[in-house]
């Protein structure tokens, strides 16, 4: 019988803890701006329930937007984020379906089956292994089905990546209508070309469902930012006809990669921000503007990855190579922002706006592998049929291309935090996240929260926001938010919390964090200390000076995997094949012609 509400553990609970250590995101482009004044001033229809729309980043990196100290043009998130609670220290888990799998449920990622992901497990932990499934499993109530239970419609567009089996699809977790891209990622056109091949049909596509029902094919004018933004006005449409409130889950795949671009001319664009920019200097410049929006107190020490080389050791063709690639990344970021004012201006002309709950986050942080990185799961010489086009510069971000930014501007979109996605260093787990509230009176001010905050925290939240009861929620990991959002704390739960992530470790309480990661993703090998405060770019291990800190921090760790059914690997046996993971995903796939440049 799952817990009530009222008696459910808290995070230190579930992990068997005391509180000993606290030394812790139609056709035409509007932006918000463009609203008419009557729109501007529309008043929501008086609900006693707010509408909730969560719209979801992939893969975006900590600094890329402009209200995170971004270069990036995002007039839209610019203006939500003045409207909304701007979180600092918001995070999720490394990878992409295993936060999908915690936002959906509420619950840590091992306890519902994605402790691993698409056949990728820890060392020595074989996918039958309770938790390790690499889709959904286990005992849980969707959100979605938690909110139409409590009369709201429930919409989901956009990657889904938690299975299709029985169970496992946005039906069953209680959405009433849905456009799902099932797969991780997939070419931005209509082709729908899948990140590998796989060995069952359909091999070369991705599948898209409408309501229960295969695509047979897309629509030749298909591009998935636009058209997932298609999709959900139109569901949103309904609710607002109908007078019901909505949970819209909107899902992006922008900025995962391939990246792909419609509109060509804002790679021009973005090139002559790039061209001749040295991407150590693009990340200090990101610094210091979050220095001067008040994210970060001040400019801190950072270090970079192992292996990232020096911008001089590269060749004129690398270094336009890497403009180019980050062209294309901030012109998809770029798109997106204006299918997000898209939903802003209709939830505006409806007079809704107002009255809905507006989150939007990151999946993760930023990915630093490429295209190499897909070849080891697919067959040989597919990736060229696929996408014939990879390995030209020029066309980068067209259809048939296959971009990635690799590691070094990774790096860059972490900002001052150490590392990326598919690591537990705060560059992997650390992303923005701006949520909105309702207001009875039009009245939203802008305001940044430095509490930690925790991916889990969202499906208590929206529970909260809507009055539902969570006595058949399950075994939920966050807190609700609203208390901070509504005023009234300055906390959401507690600031401890528990990760594990192919073998590698990691334990949060207040300031401290202990982790264990191989060197070659940038640990010792071994547990490492961090304090956050002093040092959020983790660049300094103080386990030799706090002992007796690290060693609490490990007793919580081995509580917190012992009660969320985590697979313990010995640190040797993680370490033992960290070489060749690196490798493979930190592999350059430079294009044609620029390793033989010389530089000039």
């Amino acid at each position: 019988m799952k817990p009530s509400h009222k008696n459910r553990p808290s995070r230190l609970a579930l992990a068997g803890l005391s509180l000993g250590v606290s030394a812790l995101l139609g056709s035409s482009l509007v932006s918000c701006a463009s609203s008419s004044d009557s729109a501007s001033t529309a008043t929501a229809q008086t609900q006693d329930q707010p509408n909730i729309m969560m719209i979801l980043m992939d893969d975006l990196g900590y600094s890329d937007l402009g209200p995170y100290g971004g270069e990036v043009e995002t007039p839209n998130l610019a203006a939500l984020t003045q409207d909304s609670a701007q979180f600092t220290d918001f995070h999720t888990t490394p990878l992409c379906a295993p936060t999908r799998a915690s936002l959906m449920t509420g619950q840590d990622r091992h306890q519902v089956g994605l402790g691993s992901m698409e056949g990728l497990t820890p060392p020595g932990v074989p996918e039958t292994t309770p938790g390790y499934k690499g889709s959904l499993e286990g005992d849980f109530t969707g959100i979605a089905e938690l909110l139409g239970d409590n009369g709201y419609d429930t919409y989901q567009v956009g990657k889904w990546h938690l299975g299709g089996d029985e169970g496992q699809t946005p039906q069953d977790l209680g959405f009433d209508q849905n456009f799902t891209l099932y797969d991780a990622g997939a070419s931005y056109f209509s082709d729908g070309h899948r990140l590998f091949d796989r060995p069952v049909e359909p091999v070369d596509t991705v599948i898209h469902e409408r309501n229960g029902e295969i695509l047979d094919e897309l629509p030749d004018d298909f591009f998935s930012t636009r058209s997932y933004t298609d999709e959900m006005l139109q569901m949103v449409d309904q609710s607002v006809e109908a007078d019901q409130p909505f949970f819209g889950y909107l899902a992006y795949t922008a900025p995962h990669d391939p990246l792909h671009v419609e509109n060509e001319e804002l790679i021009e664009q973005y090139l002559d921000v790039y061209l001749d920019k040295n991407f150590e200097d693009l990340r200090n410049e990101r610094i210091q503007r979050m220095v001067e929006l008040g994210l970060i107190d001040q400019a801190q020490d950072i270090r970079w990855v192992d292996g990232t080389p020096e911008w001089d050791s590269l060749t004129a063709g690398q270094q336009r190579d890497l403009a180019y690639r980050m062209a294309v990344y901030a012109a998809v970021i770029h798109e997106a922002d204006e299918q997000i004012g898209r939903v802003i201006d209709r939830l505006k002309e409806t007079g809704e706006y107002d009255n809905t709950v507006i989150a939007v986050v990151s999946d993760n942080g930023a990915a630093a592998s490429t295209q190499l990185n897909y070849l080891g799961f697919g067959s040989e010489g597919w990736h060229e049929e696929a996408y014939p086009r990879m390995g030209d510069m020029e066309v980068y971000g067209q259809q048939g291309s296959f971009p990635s930014i690799g590691l070094p501007l990774a790096q860059v979109s972490s900002g001052p935090y150490f590392q990326a996605k598919n690591t537990l260093f705060e560059g992997g787990t650390r992303v923005p996240a701006i949520i909105k509230t309702p207001s009875t009176d039009g009245d939203h001010e802008h305001r940044l929260v430095d509490t930690f905050a925790h991916i889990t925290d969202l499906y208590p939240t929206f529970a909260d926001y809507a009055g539902a009861d969570l006595g058949s929620a399950g075994n939920l990991l966050g807190d609700s938010a609203k208390p901070l959002l509504d005023g009234t704390s300055e906390t959401i739960g507690d600031d401890e919390f528990g990760w594990e992530h192919f073998g590698h470790r990691s334990y949060r309480a207040g300031d401290w964090k202990l982790i264990f990661t191989p060197e070659p993703m940038g640990g010792t090998g071994e547990y490492a200390l961090y304090n956050l405060a002093e040092d959020p770019g983790e660049t300094l291990d103080v386990i030799a000076d706090h002992p007796d800190i690290a060693r609490e921090l490990e007793e919580k760790w081995e509580r917190y995997a012992e009660d969320n059914g985590v697979a313990v690997v010995e640190f040797e046996d993680v370490n033992a094949g960290a070489q060749t993971a690196a490798d493979n995903w930190y592999a350059m796939d430079w294009a044609d012609g620029t390793e033989a440049t010389d530089n000039e």
